[in-house]
């Protein structure tokens, strides 16, 4: 059986949105419920293992979700093929920065 052209982004795009959504629902809940409504309490929010797992898929589904749909702006209006191809690198270079800044972030908040 051979894959549809595009359907794997579109599905990705789809689950992507999906959990970005929950995770919001998720996340402004958590604050509205949360007892102390302050720098420490959404430090002690953060640093929990389970909450800061979903901020890293969080972030990653993010950057999961800006790619394809940069990719197919990109491959509809960059015509040149070296053009199309380097911006396409500049823009998965930037994104893939933004996930390991953010990791880095979150990784230096457990730690602490």
């Amino acid at each position: 059986m051979k894959n549809i052209n595009g359907l794997g982004s579109w599905l990705w795009q789809r689950i992507a949105a999906l959990y970005l959504a929950l995770f919001l629902i998720y996340f402004i809940s958590s604050f509205i419920c949360m007892e102390h409504f302050n720098y420490t309490g959404w430090l002690q929010w953060h640093t929990q293992p389970v909450n800061s797992v979903l901020i890293f898929i969080g972030f990653f589904m993010l950057v999961v979700h800006a790619w394809i749909g940069i990719k197919d702006v990109i491959m509809d209006y960059v015509h040149p093929v070296m053009a199309r191809a380097l911006v396409m690198m500049l823009f998965a270079f930037m994104l893939m920065s933004c996930l390991v800044w953010a990791s880095r972030i979150l990784l230096v908040a457990i730690l602490k």
